[in-house]
């Protein structure tokens, strides 16, 4: 059937405030299922659809539980501490006064300097009352009592006699004994007079915070020595650590390595000594999330080795910091709770890797699947000019619809929206150097110049067709010769017609594909070759076995095949050459062939209809010029302006098929019928050549 209605272009669509997860309602349901379950999950699908960005906004004024993580050392270990929102700040301040009541202030106080200086009054008298009767009875024995430098010792005439020394012995033990009770009382003293302070208000801390009970104890205990012992405390290793207060609780690590996913302990180096402390305790990203979301990229937790780690954590359902070398003088770190929900974004081919292990099935059962494509509806044009202008790009109805025309293309359907919106944004913010607010011009124009920047290729290809170096033909006609389409990939793809060629002869090894023989062609090229020899099989089966061999090739193609586009033309190109009937060489093909005769929809059926009239518009269009396609790719024909007005003023043509037949009648211009009825003849004649009942 011949088409001539080909209009397709949308209409200027005002701009409408955009949900974040508009046309995506499949994902938006795995998301919320998710959350209703507090599960980890996974977001899929390919780059440019703004997978993050859309979760993000999502997320942007959620409530989230708050929970306050503090660390608190206690002796050689630290462990954690989960208290609600305000109270984790709350316990940190509480033993920052605690602390600061700590003052060699403190002890400079009358009652306590009183108190200090009777007890060392009592002792001095006893010490002086042990040293007075030494040197009494040392007088006796005509020798005299000396202190200098810490010491006691006799002097005199003569030798010391034996019970003057044990004497002298006895009462420096005394003395010394003395000295340490005196020393002893006014560490009590101290350590009395510090309490008396300190204690109330640890035990206010511990009324307030009942889970810090051992910590409070272990705080106080120190203070309470360091008083005693007139020391000063290591205030770095008693003091906690807040890690986590206030916040989103929405965090997205874009460089997920271990130590940023997990937090760890940085250490210092201090008279050739490494040490460590909580201080120095860093968070990660798994902590900072703590009753919120973590949002990572698949492919960097992959790169940066943090999987099996995040694996771990979420299977016991702990954080654990990482930690110095062993040398590293510090506190040993127990892992904290984890309490963020994770979710990896990704792509499908890093995220069909994961899925592969059934831990990762396991720990993230949440499956939130992004449509490459949304469907082309008046709403969603409208959304699309709203989630523009909230990236700050002011368009007009007419920019929404050339832009929603892009989306139409890219997607190679009239009525779906190609959904990655984050390649329409650049293309938006390309277009604004040519008028803002958008308009179509505008975009047009950025669409012609990112051709042009892509488009040194086709120009010389076109130049070389004009030359003659490639050989094709747009009209006339050839036996055994048709014009394929295929599709040449890159940054922008495009059509271009291939000149295929068959050459028949009796033989028994039917279909033979040069392409395939000499390893061009992929696999399902060749099982297209397969089903093209299938057909031929049941179509001219009351002939009995085919004695034939037919070469076919796709000239000037030096790089690899792959795809069953071009079955419909490989079928014409050999029932050409078998039946030795011409082909019109101003019509190309495209379309894949099943066993049956049926043609069916292929790929890209725009690009290639464009490049077949841009070849065409370079050698000269003629007006029969045109091609046949399968009817169920009608609706992919999101063709530009130029081809769109070239067929409807008659300038070139499109045919659409559904089956072989219809196809044969167009580019034999003959009945179907009468093709096949001259292949059989071929086919008989040939069998009869095989088997030597006829001479050639």
């Amino acid at each position: 059937m011949r088409v001539q209605r080909l209009r397709w272009f949308t209409p200027p669509t005002a701009p409408k405030p955009a949900p974040a997860f508009f046309g995506q309602e499949r994902a938006l349901k795995a998301l919320e299922a998710a959350f209703r379950h507090g599960g980890h999950g996974y977001l899929v699908g390919p780059s440019g659809l703004g997978k993050r960005k859309r979760l993000l906004a999502y997320l942007q004024g959620r409530a989230f539980p708050k929970e306050e993580l503090v660390y608190l050392p206690l002796g050689e270990e630290a462990f954690p501490l989960l208290l609600p929102e305000g109270k984790g700040r709350a316990l940190v301040e509480g033993v920052e006064a605690l602390m600061a009541e700590f003052t060699p202030a403190l002890f400079r106080e009358k009652g306590f300097l009183y108190a200090k200086s009777l007890v060392e009054s009592r002792y001095e008298k006893e010490a002086e009352a042990l040293l007075e009767a030494l040197a009494e009875e040392a007088k006796g024995h005509g020798f005299t009592l000396a202190e200098g430098e810490g010491e006691l010792r006799l002097s005199g005439k003569g030798p010391l006699p034996p019970e003057l020394s044990a004497r002298l012995e006895e009462t420096i033990l005394a003395y010394l004994d003395l000295r340490q009770r005196a020393q002893a009382e006014v560490a009590a003293l101290r350590r009395g007079f510090a309490e008396r302070f300190l204690l109330p208000k640890a035990e206010g801390l511990k009324a307030q915070f009942p889970e810090a009970g051992p910590y409070l104890d272990y705080l106080l205990e120190n203070l309470l020595r360091a008083a005693a012992l007139e020391e000063e405390p290591a205030l770095e290793a008693l003091f906690p650590k807040l890690l986590v207060a206030g916040g989103t609780r929405v965090v997205h690590e874009p460089n997920p390595t271990p130590e940023r996913l997990f937090g760890h302990l940085e250490y210092e180096a201090r008279e050739g000594v490494l040490s460590t402390h909580l201080g120095l305790l860093r968070p990660g990203a798994l902590v900072l999330a703590t009753g919120g979301v973590l949002v990572l990229e698949a492919h960097r937790v992959l790169e940066l080795g943090s999987y099996p780690l995040l694996k771990r954590a979420l299977a016991t359902g702990e954080v654990e910091p990482l930690t110095p070398r062993p040398e590293v003088r510090g506190p040993r770190l127990k892992p904290a709770p984890l309490r963020a929900q994770v979710f990896l974004v990704g792509p499908p081919e890093v995220l069909a890797l994961l899925e592969e292990d059934e831990e990762f099935l396991e720990l993230f059962p949440f499956r939130v699947e992004f449509s490459p494509e949304i469907p082309y509806t008046e709403e969603n044009v409208a959304y699309l000019g709203g989630f523009l202008e909230a990236e700050g790009v002011a368009v007009t109805p007419e920019g929404v619809a050339a832009l929603a025309d892009e989306a139409r293309r890219l997607a190679g359907h009239r009525d779906r929206l190609d959904a990655r919106l984050y390649r329409l944004l650049d293309l938006a913010k390309e277009a604004v150097a040519y008028g803002s607010p958008l308009d179509r011009k505008a975009v047009e124009r950025a669409v012609l110049a990112r051709e042009e920047r892509f488009g040194l290729e086709e120009e010389l290809y076109l130049e070389e067709l004009k030359e003659g170096v490639v050989a094709l033909e747009v009209r006339g006609e050839r036996v055994g010769e048709v014009n394929g389409l295929v599709v040449v990939e890159g940054p922008l793809p495009a059509g271009r017609p291939v000149r295929i060629t068959a050459q028949a002869g009796p033989g028994r090894e039917g279909i033979l594909s040069i392409d395939r023989e000499v390893g061009l062609g992929g696999q399902v090229f060749h099982k297209a070759v397969l089903t093209l020899a299938g057909y031929l099989r049941g179509t001219y089966a009351q002939v009995g076995a085919l004695s034939a061999t037919v070469s076919l090739v796709f000239e000037q193609s030096y790089g690899g095949l792959e795809g069953d586009s071009a079955g419909l033309a490989e079928l014409l190109a050999v029932l050409s050459a078998l039946a030795g009937l011409p082909l019109r060489q101003d019509l190309a093909v495209t379309g894949a062939v099943d066993q049956t005769g049926r043609v069916l929809a292929v790929g890209r059926v725009a690009e290639k209809v464009e490049g077949f009239y841009r070849v065409c518009r370079t050698l000269g269009l003629t007006g029969t010029q045109g091609v046949v396609l399968p009817k169920a790719n009608l609706p992919h024909l999101t063709l530009k302006e130029e081809v769109v007005r070239a067929v409807e003023e008659g300038a070139f043509h499109l045919y659409a098929v559904e089956e072989v037949d219809e196809a044969v009648e167009l580019l034999f211009g003959r009945k179907a019928y009468w093709v096949h009825e001259r292949v059989r003849e071929v086919l008989e004649h040939f069998q009869k050549l095989e088997n030597g009942e006829e001479k050639a």
